[in-house]
């Protein structure tokens, strides 16, 4: 039976070795009985660099230079869409799947899906333009926010599955009278098989120079993730060190803020691929997810960083405890408290004894073996395409 071919358009869909998030490159280049074909910008969002890459399966589309949040980067949204639904309508497809955010990548699916006659199946990853609204850089009610929540609907009514990666937006679609029934949790997960690490632990920390009881934070060092208050807990825990790995527009405030402070325990580190960054996991105590207050996220969270800390055998602390209440519970696998908590969560998981640490890593890897293996997730990806294709 020939491979069906599906066409995959993600502003953000990192190519591997790229140092970003990979989960769609992860996800559908485990398919079975389907040929992906990507579309991705050529610019790493959380670094600013332009990427290459030699794997046919991409197109990397040419888009603006920027840094922050600014003008050009708008201009970068549209560049994209432009460029990557002007390329996806030459290419042979069965699917057209267009993942958010950005909302105008899935509006280019939508369109490229309509002229070509072909189920159009769009990945919501942030409710768009809610999100703009919650981080304050959308004035709700405005005439621009009327506009992308009737582009909004018309994409959620025109898509023929609708995947979320969490739990708990159901309410959201129903508001916009969007049929519940098309719409699949597909989480984001790990391949456990990709943690594992030949070096022991006491020579990871050499190489790294990771000293005492480590707490590291990985990813987009963004406004949403909430580093002030990462930085306010190193301050009050003198004793406690901080590892902070990857790049973005905050990571510039982070690093004078530490430096005006005054702490010695704190470390940045730069993006490094997966199979880096698992190295360095590895070596820590305790993996910190974080975020800034905003209304959106109560609604429901599946953060990658979550699923790398717990497959990596790392203890956890997030400050979104009502947000990853889907995933996690807290004392679960470690701490979860309120978002103005994380130092007290910090405490209790660097206080915690040998039984309470051991229960934790066992119900850790419990979860990323039978809930959130990437495979399953894969598994119901795969059901997903076969839905639009043939419903």
């Amino acid at each position: 039976m020939p491979q069906r071919k599906v066409s995959v358009i993600n502003h953000y869909a990192f190519p591997p070795g790229s140092g970003g998030i990979t989960r769609t490159f992860d996800m559908f280049s485990r398919l079975r009985g389907w040929q992906p074909h990507f579309y991705a910008a050529n610019i790493n969002h959380t670094s600013g660099e332009r990427m290459t890459v030699d794997d046919p399966r991409y197109t990397l589309v040419p888009i603006p230079e920027y840094k922050g949040n600014g003008a050009k980067r708008v201009l970068g949204w549209i560049a994209f869409a432009a460029g990557a639904g002007a390329r996806t309508l030459v290419r042979p497809a069965d699917v057209i799947f267009a993942s958010s955010p950005q909302i105008l990548a899935p509006a280019a699916g939508m369109v490229v899906a309509a002229l070509r006659r072909k189920p159009f199946v769009v990945e919501v990853r942030d409710l768009w333009p809610e999100s703009l609204v919650s981080g304050g850089a959308l004035k709700e009610g405005s005439a621009l926010h009327k506009v992308l929540q009737g582009l909004e609907k018309t994409i959620y009514a025109r898509a023929r599955q609708i995947v979320v990666v969490t739990k708990g937006w159901e309410d959201h679609f129903r508001e916009l009278g969007i049929n519940v029934d098309k719409v699949t949790v597909v989480p984001n997960g790990a391949d456990l098989a990709e943690y594992e690490v030949n070096e022991s632990r006491e020579d990871l920390r050499k190489e790294f120079g990771i000293e005492g009881f480590t707490a590291v934070f990985s990813g987009t060092h963004a406004n949403y993730v909430g580093l002030d208050l990462i930085v306010d807990a190193a301050r009050r825990l003198p004793d406690v060190n901080f590892l902070l790995v990857g790049a973005g527009a905050r990571k510039q405030w982070a690093i004078d803020e530490v430096k005006k402070l005054g702490l010695t325990n704190v470390k940045f580190h730069d993006q490094v691929p997966k199979s880096e960054l698992v190295r360095i996991l590895s070596a820590c105590d305790v993996g910190l997810h974080t975020v800034s207050p905003q209304s959106v996220f109560d609604k429901g969270m599946s953060p990658n960083k979550l699923y790398d800390y717990m497959a990596a055998g790392l203890a956890v602390v997030s400050n979104a405890k009502v947000p990853i209440r889907d995933v996690i519970s807290d004392d679960e696998v470690g701490a979860c408290v309120d978002p103005t908590e994380l130092v007290s969560g910090i405490e209790r998981v660097r206080d915690a004894d040998e039984s309470t640490m051991k229960r934790w890593h066992e119900r850790a890897r419990e979860l990323m073996t039978n809930k959130y293996s990437l495979q399953a997730s894969v598994d119901k990806l795969e059901t997903v395409l076969e839905k639009a294709l043939y419903r």
